[in-house]
């Protein structure tokens, strides 16, 4: 059973990854598209708390501040 903070890692970091990933569609940004996928898929793959808030947060700035 994985703890509220697992839960609520996933939930949140799974809802940015998959918005940027269709935002990233919609402009037509491979870039955007791929951080997406990756913020997602650290949502499902990676099962310590402490790094999925880490790597989530580090790949959620890298997505904001990301310029094309």
């Amino acid at each position: 059973m994985p703890s509220a903070s697992d839960f609520f890692g996933s939930l949140i970091f799974g809802a940015i990854g998959m918005g940027a990933l269709l935002y990233g569609k919609s402009v037509g940004s491979v870039v955007k598209m791929g951080l997406g996928a990756a913020i997602l898929a650290c949502s499902y793959l990676i099962t310590e708390s402490w790094l999925l808030w880490t790597s989530g947060v580090v790949l959620t700035l890298v997505l904001m501040r990301w310029k094309e």
